[in-house]
């Protein structure tokens, strides 16, 4: 029984988790070790750039159809990481050039590239097999190292384990 619940803790709650999850299967990617963004941009003709300023998205400067993310290069690892996530996200999910929206299409835009970085750097199906491995307590960090994304990512992650652990009527302790 507890399998089970496990398993359906991962299954994709939102359109936008369903859509991630089919491209980490479509790509064969089924181990947090597996999430390579850099091969992921490459498979999308997108380069990775780092550079010293803020990271963002934007057509290639000498390729047409193509196009870049440039990171900031003084972030940490973990950080590049997110930034690189959210700015694919922004590439395969919006149309358009962002300056020009209203605000409240820029808000969605951005929150929907932070949700798209969540559910592509710690893929929810990904994480009950391994909290087997530590207590609720070691838990986030042990997500975060083994993702390699920042502690408040695992974190918020993690909490929505949780969560979906209590609405099944699970304790959320172990």
């Amino acid at each position: 029984m507890l399998a089970a619940i496990l398993q359906e803790i991962g299954e994709p709650k939102t359109w936008l988790e369903s859509r991630v999850y089919l491209l980490l299967q479509h790509l064969r990617i089924e181990e947090p070790e597996q999430i390579d963004l850099h091969r992921l941009c490459s498979t999308y003709g997108i380069e990775i750039w780092e550079l010293d300023g803020r990271s963002r998205a934007h057509a290639h400067p000498t390729i047409a159809d193509r196009y870049v993310i440039a990171v900031d290069e003084r972030l940490d690892h973990t950080h590049k990481r997110v930034k690189i996530a959210h700015e694919l996200g922004h590439l395969l999910l919006h149309v358009g050039v962002q300056p020009h929206s209203h605000t409240w299409m820029i808000d969605w835009q951005e929150s929907q590239a932070n949700h798209f970085a969540e559910h592509l750097l710690l893929p929810l199906f990904m994480i009950p097999p391994l909290l087997a491995e530590c207590n609720r307590y070691q838990a986030p960090a042990y997500l975060a190292e083994r993702f390699q994304v920042p502690l408040s990512l695992a974190r918020c992650r993690f909490d929505r384990v949780l969560s979906r652990l209590h609405a099944k009527g699970l304790p959320v302790f172990w």
